[in-house]
């Protein structure tokens, strides 16, 4: 009864095109794994439309039977894939958003993906429009071709109405000064790190009077009798 996902936050650039890490949304960054395994309902199969990280809270509600109008505290951007999952693949959606407003940006960085085609957008920078069905490398900018201008302003304009650029802008930086007042703070006096620190029962390490001596012996004692020796 248990659905197993694999899946990924984010791609890297690892030296393509002199870049490094995921500071672009070329698709060495921008795409990721999504695996669903649940065989007493899923027929395997892979499924070729554009969906997002967005989609996993939607999809997973839905697999577990709650109603979406209902069920979600806030209204979210993404959609169910579990049609797609299912083979019912005629209305299902094929867009991919992204946002990127973090490290190596200077404005946000948005993405519209749909089809074959993906527009990125970001304020300082030159419009980007790739058709990944012939230029998988994305090395042919459409953004000024003649014959893509409608297609271009189309996306522009869908991306005006969803993102409203500036007032994410200005979110983004009142954040970014709460953060580095929140890390000064931090780093005075006994710093405390954020990093995950296993809990570790050192009552149950060494040599402790409650412990089993001989217990003790055998699993301490080199080499391990649960390791045989190979000649």
């Amino acid at each position: 009864d248990t659905v197993v996902l694999f899946v990924s936050d984010h791609g890297e650039m690892l030296g393509e095109r002199g870049m490094w890490y995921k500071m672009s949304f070329f698709e060495w960054s921008a795409r990721v794994p999504m695996l669903f395994h649940f065989p007493k309902a899923f027929a395997p199969s892979r499924v070729s439309n554009n969906v997002s990280l967005v989609d996993l809270l939607p999809t997973l509600v839905d697999i577990a039977g709650g109603d979406l109008s209902a069920s979600l505290a806030a209204p979210v951007d993404g959609s169910s894939l579990l049609p797609l999952i299912q083979g019912e693949r005629a209305d299902s959606p094929d867009t991919a958003l992204g946002e990127l407003l973090s490290e190596g940006v200077i404005s946000p960085l948005l993405m519209i993906r749909r089809g074959s085609f993906k527009y990125v957008y970001s304020q300082p920078d030159p419009e980007q429009l790739y058709d990944l069905s012939a230029d998988p490398l994305e090395r042919n900018n459409l953004a000024e071709d003649p014959a893509h201008q409608q297609l271009r302003n189309a996306f522009r304009q869908e991306l005006a109405e969803r993102w409203d650029v500036e007032a994410l802008r200005r979110e983004v930086i009142a954040s970014q000064q709460r953060r580095r007042l929140v890390q000064t703070s931090l780093m005075t006096g006994d710093h405390t790190a954020w990093d995950f620190q296993p809990f570790e029962d050192a009552s149950r390490k060494y040599m402790r009077n409650h412990l089993d001596l001989n217990e003790l012996e055998r699993t301490a004692r080199f080499p391990s009798p649960e390791v045989p020796e190979r000649d």
